[in-house]
């Protein structure tokens, strides 16, 4: 459905996952809407880097993604994906979300495709938005209650904690979703943006050019980044950055590679050009995000 609230995208805020809210580096957060004063719950548009869940516990009202409308009412679960654009059109707006950086699921995960294969992010064929029962919301509830309670009280393993329930919350989702919608929405698994992350997967140490990647699949670079747009929320580019750089964060924490060594390997021939493209996507330095990635480890 096309917006009757039309806006320019270019013009709206950009919200960035806090990373430092609780003291050290804790990259996912639980909490109730109304404990965010910062929270933007009104018709003011604005644009997320970092995935959210939202269980709708109190109010009534409309939520708009990008430019499709969400009926808000308790028991529903809103699903926000990095990069599109939010607004709320609800009385009495209470609620209590699950928020991350795709970094934090990633970065101890092999499957790097896990958050692209949930039905509920990264799709334009899907709704944004699955209504509970009474049982999945009392449960939905308890588990991010859990994890709100860890992170009033951090300690060393926190993070694993934290990860686990986070990864059980998201696959019992995937099946609610499912079960909800039937088990063949992702049209997406079959297309050339499923060919395309297939491709990435091969090829991202081996090149950055969306060209070259649109030539592998005989698409145009234009129309490339259209579908990966269309059906995935971000450009390629942006998914071929995301990716390089979610690879780069990994090796950076669990291993002891120089960063000229770490730089060739991802497929960068000046380390200098890596470092500041790292600093753009994550905002810290190679150097400072080794450090505090292996200060937690230590910790554990």
């Amino acid at each position: 459905m096309q917006s009757n609230h039309s806006f320019n995208f270019e013009n709206v805020k950009n919200v960035s996952f806090s990373r430092n809210k609780y003291g050290p580096e804790l990259l996912i957060d639980v909490a109730w809407i109304s404990n965010m004063p910062s929270f933007e719950k009104s018709p003011i548009p604005y644009r997320i880097d970092f995935y959210d869940i939202t269980l709708i516990i109190s109010g009534n009202g409309s939520f708009w993604l990008d430019n499709q409308e969400y009926i808000v009412e308790p028991g529903t679960v809103l699903f926000t994906s990095p990069g599109q654009v939010r607004r709320w059109f609800v009385e009495g707006l209470d609620g209590i979300c699950l928020f991350f950086p795709a970094e934090f699921i990633l970065e101890h995960f092999n499957d790097t495709l896990f958050l692209h294969r949930l039905r509920y992010f990264h799709s334009n064929q899907a709704a944004f938005s699955l209504s509970l029962n009474a049982e999945q919301r009392s449960r939905l509830r308890e588990r991010m209650k859990t994890m709100l309670d860890e992170i009033k009280q951090l300690s060393g393993d926190s993070n694993h904690l934290l990860r686990a329930i986070a990864y059980e919350i998201l696959v019992n989702l995937n099946r609610w979703y499912a079960q909800r919608y039937g088990h063949n929405l992702d049209g997406v698994s079959e297309s050339t943006v499923s060919k395309f992350r297939e491709v990435l997967e091969r090829k991202y140490r081996e090149t950055h050019q969306v060209s070259d990647f649109a030539k592998i699949l005989g698409l145009t670079p234009g129309h490339l980044n259209h579908l990966c747009k269309k059906h995935l929320g971000q450009t390629a580019s942006k998914l071929i950055e995301s990716r390089v750089m979610s690879e780069a964060c990994r090796l950076l924490v669990h291993t002891d590679r120089d960063l000229g060594a770490l730089a060739m390997h991802l497929g960068f021939a000046d380390p200098s050009y890596f470092s500041r493209a790292f600093r753009r996507f994550t905002k810290v330095s190679p150097r400072d995000y080794r450090i505090k990635g292996k200060q937690r480890l230590h910790q554990i």
